[in-house]
């Protein structure tokens, strides 16, 4: 086991319990992972129907999460854990504190039910049948985003949309009729009219770029602590990785582009960021997590390099930011103090040598600008300066 593993399992916070599904739909890549694909529960929800076994270990993940350290796969030569997205709520949605049994108590609508509310001893996974932005049920997953990610998953290869790596959704469960049914009768204004669903999906880590997260890329002692990159050789490894990554989500449009006539289909980011949408693998690489947040988007071509254009200067900012703090913590493994111009230099150097082999992506020095080249079949290339001044 190695130092990330570890931490993961040291880590365990919650019990979770799985549940038969309703109805489940699974990602044909990852058919071998169909004694997964069941229903998770959080505790809350568990002691609400008297649900004792099987119980199984996790570490909460966001507000309605969470990863089992126990449970991993192989996929291209990396170690993925399975995950669950919508096991139930562990913050109050009007408090931003953590869910009690007595603010569960507040938003039971059935008085019938009181009794078994007031043999709770915790509030933690709870779902609800509050409506949480027309999308899901508070602490579960709705419809649409669930069977949404898991089409974006079955179009990757495996984790990959062309070099541009994800989380892949592995299944989609729908939560037996009894969880369904109760949940509705616990919400604050209004409820979520459809079904309950829960997505299955694997993640290489739960460290995210500098928000959401314990332990963050952000904070240099994260890498040397999870990665074990305690040596210059190993970090500057890390740090292409996920320059060229990074690159790739950032140009996503292109990638996944399709020319119909003269219009150019594409896949876009609305509603998310790479700081806490995003987690970055022991290797660098960064994996996009919250595909309910991508969506196909269609222009003319004469729009296509403006809106590759757009998308990538819209999510640029977290990516450069985490970049520049894991370049530092190298120059601070290397004993070295660089002044800022000397350090935008090197950056050159570091991500011309990410994007060599990269099929879609490569530099070019334009009047001391320093550009990343996009280019795409049957679609227009897209020049996009990412340092400018250089020499």
């Amino acid at each position: 086991m190695n130092t990330f593993e570890q931490f993961l399992h040291d880590s365990i916070d919650l019990n979770l319990y799985s549940v038969n599904a309703e109805i489940s739909a699974i990602n044909p890549q990852f058919k071998s992972c169909k004694k997964w694909i069941k229903g998770y529960i959080g505790p809350a929800t568990a002691e609400l129907h008297d649900i004792k076994e099987p119980k199984v270990n996790a570490i909460k993940d966001e507000n309605r999460n969470a990863i089992f350290p126990e449970f991993s796969i192989n996929v291209n030569g990396k170690n993925f854990f399975l995950a669950i997205k919508g096991c139930g709520a562990y913050e109050d949605m009007y408090e931003g504190k953590s869910l009690t049994p007595d603010r569960i108590r507040n938003a039971c609508r059935d008085s019938s039910c009181l009794h078994l509310v007031d043999k709770l001893t915790t509030g933690t996974g709870f779902i609800m049948g509050e409506s949480w932005m027309g999308e899901s049920p508070y602490g579960c997953q709705g419809f649409v985003n669930a069977f949404d990610e898991l089409a974006f998953s079955k179009l990757a290869k495996l984790d990959s949309i062309n070099g541009a790596h994800i989380c892949p959704v592995i299944g989609v469960v729908q939560l037996p009729p009894e969880i369904e049914e109760m949940a509705r009768k616990f919400f604050w204004f209004s409820t979520y009219k459809d079904h309950f669903y829960q997505e299955i999906r694997l993640m290489p880590s739960n460290v995210r770029l500098y928000f959401e997260s314990s332990r963050l890329v952000a904070n240099p002692s994260s890498l040397k602590s999870l990665f074990d990159l305690d040596s210059v050789k190993l970090i500057e490894k890390f740090e292409i990785n996920f320059i060229k990554s990074g690159i790739a989500l950032l140009s996503l449009f292109l990638r996944s582009a399709k020319k119909e006539g003269e219009n150019i289909t594409g896949i876009i980011y609305q509603d998310v960021w790479l700081d806490k949408d995003c987690v970055v693998a022991p290797d660098g690489n960064i994996y996009f997590a919250d595909l309910e947040g991508l969506i196909w988007k269609t222009v003319h071509q004469d729009k296509f390099a403006e809106t590759q254009s757009k998308e990538w200067e819209k999510l640029v900012f977290e990516f450069l930011f985490a970049l520049v703090k894991i370049d530092s913590y190298r120059h601070q493994m290397e004993g070295s103090k660089v002044s800022w111009n000397r350090q935008r230099e090197e950056l050159v150097l570091l991500i011309q040598l990410a994007i060599n082999r990269d099929s879609f992506a490569y530099s070019k020095n334009h009047n001391k600008n320093f550009l990343i080249v996009l280019e795409g079949t049957e679609v227009p290339s897209v020049e996009i300066p990412l340092l400018e001044m250089v020499t």
